[in-house]
């Protein structure tokens, strides 16, 4: 009983962090490949078991990095209308170079992923509620 307590309690805690490694691990599950810089980074979880988060990322990946990415989860460029939140960290400033990848789902809860296309910098934003 002890072990059931203790396990519900764990799983019930909120997790906020701008450490921009941690930001990554909560989101990722794991830490970053080597040829992976993080640059910022901001997280938040919700208490709930259903895992609900809001993440923020700076990042330089490769060009290798960035496709399986998008690849992997099939997130391809998007054209309508997007607003950043007001919450948004005053780092997460993707440029007007940026390509803005996201949206086009039936349930889309505004995630957004953007890369510059001269500096090569991206921008993570993903929301679960």
């Amino acid at each position: 009983m002890l072990l059931l307590t203790a396990l519900l309690l764990i799983s019930c805690t909120e997790v906020n962090t701008t450490d921009p490694l941690d930001s990554y691990k909560y989101w990722a599950g794991a830490k970053p490949p080597d040829d992976l810089k993080i640059v910022n980074g901001q997280y938040w979880q919700s208490a709930h078991w259903t895992k609900e988060y809001v993440l923020y990322l700076k990042l330089e990946p490769t060009d290798e990095w960035w496709d399986a990415f998008l690849n992997q989860n099939l997130i391809s460029p998007d054209t309508d209308e997007w607003t950043k939140p007001g919450d948004a960290p005053t780092w997460f400033r993707p440029s007007d170079h940026s390509i803005r990848y996201g949206g086009g789902e039936d349930f889309d809860q505004g995630s957004r992923y953007f890369r510059d296309t001269l500096t090569g910098e991206c921008y993570i934003y993903e929301i679960q509620l």
